[in-house]
Parts: structure tokens; sequence; C-alpha cells
């Protein structure tokens, strides 16, 4: 082998042997294009980095030099160290790697690790090494502190114990590389489970529906399925020990029937109190907190949409926020949800209960002149997804899960995010930090984001009103389906 083994290659094949081995000897087999979400943890991995460069520690020192991105190499090792101190008297060097993280982990030993080696191999003393990481009790107050937004931690102890284990490791990377690995199901990672590439290279029939999709099915059951050739959910035999809802779904899968518990689903609904108030909201998370009274990695609310439905039978109507780049956002937010709602609140309905009350929880924490409000919200809220999570309804085309994108297409086909410009929370939150933040922007391109935007998560709360609907038709209740016209719902919306 000519090629110098790359940190990034090495911690490859400490997370998936056989995709290390396929991105070094097929790249081409394995290549991706660059998507949203990775140019933006790029971006916001690069502004972290320049940050920390501000550290007083990293300032010009009498007897010290400092090196940023400084590349190690041997004949067959490589690795760019973040930030490299050399005390000038000694040569000794300190290693310090920066990560977007809020804590070290285990992985991030790894990384200094094999670092350390290539410079002690290269011919340098190292003397102490250091991660960077984000501190997540940090909250903005005014221009960012990166004293206080950085935590660096000694990890030259752990390092040192991991060196004897990293050698090792680096040396039966390069040896595997001479290998041609056998391709088996068996050999799933549970990072990437049967998405690994190497394993989709050479199993590419894989049935869409299998074994992996079984609800909390434990790793003994899965592997003894996967060793006696039973890889698709419908070729589970009917004697394999399941639990009850497990064993539910692998029968509807089978059967393709769908299992519903009217009589459950009908009791929960008879205890919702008007109004029914449909609630989503949409957040922003980054390492650096972009606005005051904000954590770093806070889920900060930027937006919601509500559609509230006043008595039986009523018309829904719509409520929506969308901050366009305020100076508090959250708090404009919080001030016009509390406007929405004023009078009665009912039943706050929401699809996945723990994001919507943990985001309520901060928001009273932040504005204590809202607490009340916000904590009636979080008393009054309901879980609307339990009702497919708890398999009071169960669909073969569910596949086990119960996001709203994976029950809305079975119930609801008509109703389709991909008719929408933005359809999905992961390019909502990316596409309005551009707008909002990125000047170089166009102002149409900007209009246009935040047009998708308002569109998107309208269609997040229509969606759970379009699956209340559904369920109220199960009961045989005389009704009118207001959210039936979808052609008129994506004409006005598109």
């Amino acid at each position: 082998m000519k090629e110098r083994l790359t940190k990034t290659a090495f911690l490859s094949y400490l997370r998936c042997p056989p995709e290390f081995w396929l991105s070094v000897r097929q790249p081409l087999l394995v290549a991706k294009p660059v998507t949203l979400e990775y140019e933006h943890l790029r971006q916001q991995g690069y502004a972290v980095q320049q940050l920390v460069k501000s550290l007083a520690r990293f300032r010009p020192l009498e007897g010290l030099s400092l090196s940023f991105e400084r590349p190690f190499q041997t004949f067959d090792l490589y690795a760019r160290c973040d930030i490299v101190t050399m005390h000038n008297d000694t040569g000794v060097i300190d290693l310090f790697e920066t990560k977007s993280a809020a804590s070290v982990k285990d992985d991030h030993i790894d990384d200094v690790a094999f670092q350390r080696l290539v410079c002690e191999q290269s011919g340098y003393e190292v003397g102490r090494c250091f991660v960077i990481t984000i501190n997540g009790e940090y909250v903005r107050r005014g221009a960012v502190d990166p004293e206080q937004l950085f935590t660096v931690t000694d990890v030259t102890e752990m390092v040192e114990q991991r060196l004897p284990s990293t050698v090792q490791q680096a040396k039966a990377a390069r040896a595997y590389l001479n290998t041609v690995p056998i391709p088996s199901l068996l050999d799933y990672c549970d990072r990437n489970r049967l998405n690994c590439e190497f394993i989709q290279l050479h199993f590419p029939d894989l049935p869409d529906y299998t074994v992996f999709d079984i609800s909390f099915l434990k790793n003994e059951k899965r592997r003894q399925l996967l060793a006696e050739g039973v890889v698709g959910i419908v070729d589970v035999p009917d004697d394999f020990p399941l639990s009850t809802k497990q064993r539910a779904q692998v029968d509807a899968a089978k059967s393709g029937a769908i299992v519903i518990d009217g009589q459950a689903i009908a009791e929960r609904m008879d205890s919702w109190e008007y109004p029914l108030q449909f609630l989503d909201y949409e957040t922003f998370a980054y390492a650096i907190p972009q606005f005051d009274g904000v954590r770093a990695y806070q889920q900060m609310c930027f937006q919601y949409s509500l559609h509230t439905i006043d008595s039986p039978g009523a018309k829904p109507r719509h409520s929506y926020f969308l901050s366009r780049g305020e100076s508090d956002p959250p708090r404009a937010m919080a001030e016009s949800l509390k406007e929405a709602m004023a009078g009665k609140i009912g039943t706050v309905l929401v699809w996945y209960e723990s994001f919507e009350k943990t985001r309520n929880s901060e928001l009273a924490a932040m504005y204590p002149d809202l607490a009340e409000f916000f904590e009636e919200v979080n008393s009054k809220t309901v879980d609307l997804m339990k009702i497919f999570s708890e398999k009071l309804y169960v669909h073969p085309e569910f596949k086990g899960r119960s996001s709203i994108k994976k029950v809305l297409p079975a119930l609801r086909p008509d109703l389709s995010y991909k008719q929408l410009r933005i359809g999905d929370g992961l390019t909502a939150t990316i596409s309005w930090f551009r707008a909002v933040k990125w000047e170089t922007l166009a102002d149409a391109e900007r209009e246009e984001i935040f047009m998708g935007l308002e569109k998107y998560c309208e269609l997040d709360t229509w969606a759970m009103v379009a699956i209340f609907e559904h369920l109220v038709a199960l009961s045989g209740q005389d009704f009118e389906a207001h959210t039936a016209d979808t052609e008129q719902f994506f004409l006005e919306r598109v």
C-alpha cells in the first residue's frame, strides 16, 4: 500500500471496517453529493474553529510557537492537528483538538491518540493533549464570550491509556486493506444497520421492510433471525418469540391488514376538551448562540403553526408566527402564541410531546412573565402520536414507526410534503438560519425561504388535523372533513 493512513480513514475503520475498506479501495462506488446538512455542519465547525483561536491561551506568548491546522506524517501515517503549541526551549508540543460537541466523547480520545501516534513517530515529543468542546450551559449575554463558551479538557492520561491499542488498530487498519471483506448481514453495526454502504453494495435487493423495523427488537433476537436467513419482516416465523405489540406489527405486515383498537382510540378522544389546539414548533440549534438569552445548542423556537378547532365540527382556524431575524426570536414567538391562544386553551395536541413540552419549559424559564401561560399549555398537552406508538392503530405502511412522516402518507397520501419547497425539519432549520444570518443572500431568495417555511410548518399542524379527522371518521360520526380539499390547500401554498 502506497497511501498513508489518514486520521479520517483510521476513525472510519474504528466505526465500520467494511465501509473503511470500501472508501479506500472503491471510493467511486460510495461517493456522495454534498448535502445541505453536511455543508451546514462544515460551516458550523469552521465558525467554531475560528472563534477558538481568540482564546487567551492562544495569544502570542514569548517562548511558545503556535500553529493551526499543522500536518504531521510518517511513511505510512498522516494527521492534521487543529492547534499545536511548541515550547521553544524543549521542542515539546501540546495538541489541542477542537470539537463542536458539548462534551468529550470516546471517539475524541481515539482522534487525539492517533494524532499523538503520528506526531511521536515523526520525531516529536508530545507533552499534553487537550480537547476543546462547547459549554452547553453558556448563555449568551451581549457579544459571545469565547472564554465562557468553550471548555478545555486535559485528556493526556486518557490518550496515554488509549495509545497502545491505537498502535495496534492502526496496524490492523492497514492490514485490513490488503484483505477482501466477506459480506455478511450479521456484520451490521449498530450505527448504520442495513444502511451500511458495504452491505447495500453487496445486498442490493434487500426487502424494503425488514426485521430491523420491528419496534424495540433486541439485537440478540435480530441476529438470531438473520442467522436463520430471515431478513424480511414477512418471513418472521409465527412461533418466533415476540412481544404482543411486536407480533401485532409482524402480523399486520404479513396480512396487509390494518389493526385498529377503535374503542381505546374513542375513549382517548372523548377526553379531549375543546377547543382543540394543534401545535407545532420549528427550532434552531447552533454551537455558537446566535441570539441573547440562548444557550449553546439550545433548541431555540423561531416559528410555530397552530390550527384551532373551537367546537366539534367547526372549521379549523390557523394562527402562525415566523421570526424574520428579530433580536429576540423566541420572545416574539412566545408572545404571539399567547395571543393566539387567548381565552380557553382546551386541549393542545402535538406530535411527540417530549419535544414541545421541553420547549415550553425552556420558554417559561427564559421569560418568567410568560411562565404561567406555558405551564398551563404543558398541563393540557396531549400527544397525538401515542395512538400510533402505543399500537392502538397498526398499519403495514407505518413499518413499525410512528413519526408523522410515516403515518400521514398511509392515512392521507394526498397530503405530501414532497409538494412543498421545504419538506423536512432539517432543511427548514438550516434554511431559516441562512435567511436571517446570511447578508449575501438575495432578497428574493430570502423571501422564498420564508414563504417555504410558513407552508412547511402549516402542513405539520394541518396534517395533525387531517389525522384527527381520519380518527373521528372511524367512530362513524357524521361530520364535515375540512381537510378534504387537498388540491386547494397546496394551490394556496406552493
